[in-house]
């Protein structure tokens, strides 16, 4: 089939080659309402040229459509986006320059108007930020009207004050033979079961691996561990985080994924289990699968000695057999539930270059550090951008005993997680990502 490419807000101007879409244009192919979903399967859209359409539509409205275009769009697909620009208003009103087409119209009054013909008007950095947010990812744009796909090139009517910026679709399915680099990061402060977890680690059967261990430690006990280590397997790698003991293990969490430099990132805590083919099933996860953000499985607890325990309603399976979950799917579940059904940083793996663009950190979520349930602020941030992979055999073991920061501080904590499960639950319904469509 030759590529399909969309005109997204044809208005009075459909585009030969294109697929006219609008809310009520007569010349449309396509009518479409805010709320709906685009009416084409997954991956399908080679690529959208959309001029001053997103500005028609609510904030919230417009998010939605974003995300249905990366949903839509082949990957690598490029998306450009052409509105008009509220930066560029506002700098016309505050170096009070004159509209000759408008005479008698002062500059407030002109400003207001230009912005009431808009149901929202972006500038640059809040267009993008939403993008990425949704996971399309920046492109340069060399010069005027040129785009990185030769057939969005030369659409755009030269006017003053517009925005137009483009973004793609990241390429996520990982190649049949690929082999890449997965760094297995180990936030550690306990010495305990420290021995285990590292076994657990370097034995995987997926040998293409970097072992980060990052040290909360108040001793140099860990230092040493390593030290010994990694003079018989170089994948060991030691880093001292210059803040420890300043919080619950929560800036070295991040020291972990910064210091990184594997592709893919699999958390282990230092009292957690891998299964020995954890990484490698995983893998095979993003594999299979396009537009995966997200791998992650059933877990099993077990107690200080490793026995066993029974299933709590969090670790039991939300599915019977091995699914792809829809991103937005995942989020709103776990927002209604408030139940943390995808398991502990131990138990998923994701890529790094996914979390990096987040503030003030890869655990935060509307630009605030979520510091107790953090690891459900990261699976809202990467289910925003794609799908996951739930898996139902258990890949992981998570260990339960009374040295835990969930046992130690949990009955102090009890406010501040609330406080952090209230700023994502209004995060995704602010968002109304908990609408169906």
């Amino acid at each position: 089939m030759p590529p399909i490419y969309l005109n997204l807000g044809c208005a009075d101007h459909p585009r030969q080659g294109f697929i006219n879409i609008d809310l009520d244009a007569v010349g449309a192919d396509v009518q479409w309402a805010p709320g709906q979903a685009l009416p084409w399967e997954h991956g399908t859209l080679a690529g959208i040229y959309s001029a001053h359409f997103l500005q028609r539509l609510g904030r919230n409205q417009a998010i939605r459509l974003l995300h249905e275009c990366r949903r839509a769009l082949q990957p690598g697909g490029v998306i450009r986006l052409v509105c008009t620009d509220l930066e560029a208003l506002i700098d016309d009103y505050l170096s009070n320059r004159g509209h000759p087409e408008a005479p008698g119209i002062g500059r407030g009054e002109w400003l207001n108007m230009a912005i009431r013909q808009h149901a929202w008007t972006f500038d640059a950095e809040e267009l993008t930020r939403i993008c990425t947010m949704v996971g399309l990812e920046p492109v340069a744009i060399t010069e005027a009207g040129a785009s990185s796909d030769p057939q969005l090139s030369g659409l755009d009517a030269p006017m003053p004050g517009q925005l137009v910026l483009e973004f793609r679709k990241t390429p996520r399915q990982l190649a049949a033979d690929a082999q890449p680099l997965v760094s297995i990061v180990m936030p550690t402060y306990k010495t305990e079961h420290l021995y285990d977890a590292l076994g657990s680690a370097l034995n995987q059967t997926y040998r293409n691996l970097e072992i980060l261990v990052c040290d909360d430690c108040p001793t140099d006990e860990i230092e040493r561990i390593c030290a010994d280590l990694s003079q018989h397997d170089p994948r060991v790698r030691y880093v001292r985080n210059p803040d420890a003991g300043k919080d619950i293990g929560r800036l070295n969490h991040v020291l972990c994924l910064n210091e990184a430099r594997g592709e893919f990132v699999k958390f282990l805590n230092d009292d957690d289990l891998l299964d020995l083919e954890c990484v490698e099933r995983m893998l095979d996860s993003f594999r299979r699968y396009p537009d995966v953000t997200l791998v992650t499985s059933k877990r099993q607890r077990i107690d200080q000695y490793g026995e066993p325990l029974a299933d709590i309603a969090a670790t039991q399976a939300p599915v019977a057999d091995d699914s792809l979950i829809e991103g937005l799917s995942l989020g709103t579940a776990l927002m209604q539930s408030q139940i943390n059904f995808v398991g502990e940083p131990s138990t998923v793996m994701f890529r790094r270059a996914d979390m990096l663009g987040i503030t003030p950190d890869f655990m935060s979520v509307d630009q605030q550090p979520i510091a107790w349930a953090s690891d459900v602020a990261i699976f809202l941030n990467l289910a925003l951008r794609g799908n996951t992979v739930y898996l139902i055999q258990p890949l992981s073991s998570f260990r339960i005993h009374g040295e835990q920061c969930q046992v130690l501080y949990g009955a102090a904590a009890q406010g501040e997680s609330r406080r952090c499960w209230a700023i994502m639950r209004d995060f995704w319904a602010r968002h109304e990502f908990d609408k169906a469509i």
